[in-house]
C-alpha cells in the first residue's frame, strides 16, 4: 500500500469554484498606520506600528502560559486573505483563522508559522518529514510553516510531515508570503505561492482572524512582524451549518503503556473508557462518568476510577495503583490523500460525479438516475450521500481489483451505510467509535460465516477515514456456476482488518441475493443517513 500523504492531490479543484467568480476586491485589514478593527486578547505581549509593519514583540509573566494575539474585531467566514510576515529565529507565531475567545485563551485554526532550525525529533505525534519518494529525512528542521495548528483544541491538524515543496519554500530570516483560502469546509494555505495544506474541515465556520506572539519560558527580546495584510471577504457560513466539535470529545494515548482513553456521549451523558488492551475489540477496562463545571469536566466511577485534564494532559488514576497520564491522540491514516498511480482508473477526484450514476430502490447494478439527482457534490470536492434519496453505483464494472482506495466520513449523526464489492459483499461504515464491543466499521456487514473483526480503529466523526481494498474476483464456468469464491483484503485506516478472506453467502436483502457475476460494480449505499465519500480510484490486476 502506498503510504506517501500528497500534498498535491487535484481532489478539492472546486474548492475554489466559488471564490474564482467572484470579482477580486482586495480590502485592506491594516492601514499601516494605525491598529484601528484590532483588539488584543489572550497573553500580555505587545503590539504597535512600525515602518508600516506591526510588530508583535515577546513577554514573560512568570507562571504565564498563554498565547497573546492581534485579533481583527470583525469575524469571516470565507474569504481569501494574503499576508506577509518575518518572525525572528526562536520566535513561533502563527496567523489564526475563523477563530473565537473562550475561557481567557483564543480558540481556532492557526496557519503555522514556525522558523525554528532545530532538527525535528520524530515521536507518535509528530512523525519524522519525509521526502518525495517517502524516505524519513534525517536532521532536517521541522519546517511546517505554513501547516494548520488549530489552537487550544484538536492541535496540528494538517502538518507538513510529506510535503518537502512546501517546507522548502519558507524563507528564514526573510519576508514570506502566505494565503489562506476558505470556502465551507475547505482549507487551503500557501507559503510563498507553494500550496501546502489542503484540508476538509467544517468544525469552525466562522471567526475573527489573529495575528499571535507566542509564550516563552525565559524572556528574550523577540520579534514577528506582518505586513500588507489584505483580504477578500466573500461572507460568514451559515453556524448551524457546521459540525462543531465537542471540546470533551476525544481520544488520549499513555504511550509509555499504550493504554488508550476516548471521552464520548452517551445519551447527552459524558462517559470515558479506559481501554487497557488498546483497539482491541473487548470492553472497555472502565467506564467513568463525566462531571462537568463550568468549563472544566472531570470523570469518576463508584469502583475508584478518577480521571481531570492538567493542560493538554489527561490524567487517570484506578485500582490497584493505575496511572495513566495522556496526551489527545489525532490519528491519521496513513494513505489518507494517496495520489492515484498512472495506471488508476479513477472513480472520483472531487470534481464530477461523471463516473457514478443511481440507483433505484432496491436497485444493486442498473443505473435508473444521474448520480447528481440523488447524491451532493460539495464545494469542497466530496460526494454527500443524501438520506432517502437512493444509493450510487459506478458505471464501469470489475473484476479482480489489485487496489480500490476510497476515503468517508460520518458527520455526527448515528450512520448506517456500506460499500459494496460488485454490489454483492458489504464492508460496513458505520459510528463504532467508542461503542463497548461488537461490529466494528470496517466489519463485513452481510457475509456468512466470518468471524467478528478483531480490533475497531474506527475513528471519531467528522474526522477522514481510509479503506483500501484488494479483490480476487468470483470464477465462474461456462454454466455461470461458482468454480471459486471470491476473496477480499481490506485495511481500515491503514490497519489490517481482513486478509485474503474467501466470500460466498450473504445475509440479508441486496444485491447478494442475485447470481454471482464474474465482474460488477462499486456500490456506495444510502441507508437513511448523510456522511460523505471522495478520492476513489482503482488499479485493476
Amino acid at each position: 500500500m502506498k503510504q506517501l500523504l500528497s500534498i498535491f492531490l487535484a481532489l478539492f479543484l472546486v474548492l475554489t469554484v466559488g471564490i474564482a467568480q467572484q470579482k477580486e476586491q482586495w480590502t485592506p485589514l491594516f492601514d499601516g498606520k494605525t491598529l484601528n478593527g484590532w483588539k488584543t486578547l489572550g497573553g500580555t505581549a505587545q503590539f504597535h506600528v512600525e515602518n508600516g509593519e506591526i510588530v508583535g514583540k515577546t513577554t514573560t509573566t512568570p507562571g504565564e502560559r498563554i498565547n497573546t494575539f492581534l485579533c481583527t474585531e470583525k469575524e469571516y467566514g470565507n474569504f481569501i486573505l494574503e499576508f506577509e510576515f518575518k518572525s525572528d529565529e526562536g520566535m513561533n507565531s502563527g496567523v489564526q483563522f475563523r477563530s473565537y475567545f473562550s475561557d481567557g485563551y483564543v480558540r481556532g485554526y492557526q496557519y503555522e508559522i514556525d522558523p525554528a532550525r532545530v532538527a525535528h525529533a520524530p515521536d507518535a505525534f509528530k512523525p519524522a518529514n519525509r521526502d518525495a519518494q517517502g524516505n524519513i529525512v534525517e536532521g532536517e528542521p521541522r519546517n511546517w510553516t505554513a501547516g494548520i495548528y488549530e489552537e487550544r483544541r484538536r492541535l496540528w491538524i494538517y502538518d507538513l510531515t510529506d510535503n518537502p515543496a512546501a517546507r522548502a519554500a519558507f524563507k528564514p530570516d526573510e519576508w514570506n508570503k502566505g494565503r489562506i483560502e476558505a470556502y465551507k469546509d475547505g482549507i487551503r494555505t500557501y507559503i510563498n505561492g507553494v500550496l501546502a495544506a489542503n484540508l476538509v474541515d467544517f468544525e469552525l465556520p466562522n471567526g475573527f482572524i489573529g495575528l499571535q506572539a507566542h509564550w516563552l519560558p525565559e524572556y528574550a527580546p523577540l520579534e514577528v512582524r506582518f505586513r500588507n495584510v489584505n483580504i477578500q471577504d466573500f461572507g460568514l457560513n451559515d453556524p448551524n451549518a457546521a459540525e462543531i466539535s465537542d471540546k470533551f470529545i476525544g481520544e488520549w494515548k499513555d504511550e509509555k503503556s499504550g493504554v488508550i482513553a476516548q471521552s464520548y456521549k452517551d445519551n447527552g451523558a459524558y462517559r470515558l473508557q479506559v481501554r487497557k488492551e488498546g483497539y482491541l475489540n473487548v470492553m472497555p477496562t472502565a467506564i467513568l462518568d463525566g462531571n462537568v463545571d463550568k468549563n472544566n469536566i472531570t470523570y469518576g466511577n463508584s469502583d475508584g476510577w478518577d480521571a481531570k485534564f492538567e493542560r493538554n494532559d489527561l490524567l487517570i488514576t484506578g485500582p490497584d495503583n493505575f496511572s495513566f497520564k495522556g496526551k489527545r491522540a489525532n490519528r491519521r491514516p496513513p494513505t489518507l490523500g494517496a495520489v492515484p498511480p498512472t495506471n488508476a482508473i479513477v472513480l472520483f477526484d472531487g470534481k464530477d460525479l461523471s463516473q457514478w450514476c443511481a440507483v433505484a430502490f432496491k436497485e444493486w447494478f442498473d443505473c435508473g438516475f444521474e448520480a447528481n439527482e440523488k447524491a451532493e457534490l460539495t464545494p469542497a470536492g466530496s460526494i454527500r450521500v443524501i438520506p432517502d434519496n437512493g444509493s450510487l453505483v459506478s458505471k464501469q464494472q470489475f473484476g479482480d481489483i489489485k487496489h480500490l482506495h476510497l476515503e468517508f466520513r460520518l458527520l455526527g449523526e448515528p450512520t448506517n451505510g456500506g460499500i459494496y464489492m460488485m454490489s454483492r459483499w458489504e464492508f460496513n461504515i458505520k459510528d463504532s467509535w467508542c461503542q463497548l464491543r461488537g461490529a466494528p466499521n470496517g466489519a463485513f456487514g452481510n457475509v456468512e460465516d466470518v468471524p467478528v473483526a478483531d480490533y475497531n480503529r474506527a475513528l471519531p466523526p467528522m474526522a477522514w477515514q481510509t479503506m483500501d481494498i484488494e479483490m480476487k474476483a468470483p470464477i465462474l464456468d461456462a454454466a455461470g456456476n461458482v468454480i471459486e469464491n471470491a476473496r477480499l483484503t481490506m485495511y481500515l485506516n491503514g490497519e489490517l482488518m481482513y486478509n485474503d478472506v474467501e466470500v460466498s453467502k450473504t445475509k440479508g436483502a441486496g444485491g447478494g441475493k442475485m447470481p454471482v457475476r464474474a465482474i460488477g460494480p462499486i456500490y456506495l449505499q444510502e441507508h437513511g443517513t448523510s456522511y460523505e465519500f471522495r478520492n476513489i480510484w482503482i488499479v485493476e490486476k
